[in-house]
């Protein structure tokens, strides 16, 4: 039974991919000669390219989009301002390294560490980081 319906799901999978014994090509109106020379190429790509759909509504639309996109900047920085705030956000989610050092003095004398005031030279300073 397994089989009987996973053949019959494999065949009505290639029956829709079928094209029927009657299928004719559309015609596509394509240029013959797609090539350009460099000087017409750097002419289309300087120009505006979509006046060359000679289209009104079209040219009308991106007229209108460049002059009423006047935030663009500013949407571009908000953009900026969020990447930042969320990376600063999932920063501790990640592992993190510290490091630090602190120093110290202390005076010896022959009895051991006594402290002594600040107004005696002693030779035998200690430095040291703890």
């Amino acid at each position: 039974m397994k089989k009987a319906i996973i053949l019959l799901v494999v065949v009505l999978l290639l029956a829709g991919c079928a094209v029927g014994p009657d299928y004719k090509r559309p015609a596509v109106d394509v240029p013959q000669n797609w090539r350009f020379e460099d000087k017409e190429a750097k002419n289309v790509a300087n120009t505006a390219w979509w006046q060359q759909f000679d289209d009104p509504v079209l040219n009308d639309l991106i007229q209108i989009a460049l002059q009423e996109n006047k935030d663009v900047k500013i949407a571009a920085a908000r953009i900026g301002q969020f990447v930042g705030r969320y990376v600063t956000t999932r920063a501790a989610f990640f592992p993190q390294v510290g490091a630090s050092a602190s120093g110290g003095m202390q005076r010896a004398t022959e009895n051991g560490f006594v402290p002594l005031s600040s107004g005696v030279k002693n030779p035998n300073d200690v430095w040291g980081f703890f």
